[in-house]
């Protein structure tokens, strides 16, 4: 019976060292597995790692509900899933309540919503501060690719490298390399 600690940010400027550091102080834990990806997708390199590797009777802890995911059907299908192998799942910001137990689905059902309700939000708030500095002149949306960058990209892939090692080396999104080939 292993416990583990995961945690995870999406953007440079969160720390998940500090999510660790804190659940660490909270529960003795075996491994600690950090991640930086977006949480709109529970479809994640190391959670999906993680999760393949969680046997009966382990624990998995998570500071909160959105550190598993924001899209509330795929956070219930993890806990779901964890239930139905007998590994346990633990969130912090419910008092450390167990999930996988009745009254802890019923709870993990409305914090996945309420997760779910505060990226849609985030979302429209982003989508009117957009709007208003269009309509004052301020926006012009993202600067283009530097177009060396662009010619290195295409340099790498016809050398042999795959596209989303070229990605990760220029510090790119996949999706805006696509975009310029």
């Amino acid at each position: 019976m292993t416990t583990y600690i995961y945690s995870r940010v999406s953007t440079e400027e969160q720390n998940a060292e500090q999510q660790v550091a804190y659940l660490s102080s909270r529960y003795a834990h075996d491994y600690a597995v950090e991640e930086k990806f977006t949480g709109k997708t529970t479809d994640r390199p190391k959670f999906q790692k993680l999760l393949k590797s969680l046997s009966e009777g382990d624990t998995l802890v998570v500071r909160e509900v959105s550190r598993i995911g924001r899209n509330t059907q795929e956070v219930l299908s993890v806990a779901e899933e964890l239930k139905g192998r007998g590994v346990h799942l633990k969130i912090d910001q419910l008092g450390g309540l167990d999930v996988t137990s009745a009254a802890g689905e019923m709870i993990l059902t409305v914090m996945a919503g309420l997760a779910k309700m505060e990226r849609e939000q985030l979302k429209e708030r982003q989508a009117i501060g957009i709007a208003r500095a269009k309509a004052e002149g301020k926006y012009t949306g993202r600067k283009a690719l530097d177009p060396a960058t662009i010619k290195t990209a295409k340099m790498l892939i016809e050398q042999g490298q795959d596209k989303k090692s070229v990605a990760k080396q220029l510090k790119i999104g996949l999706s805006t390399l696509y975009k310029y080939l």
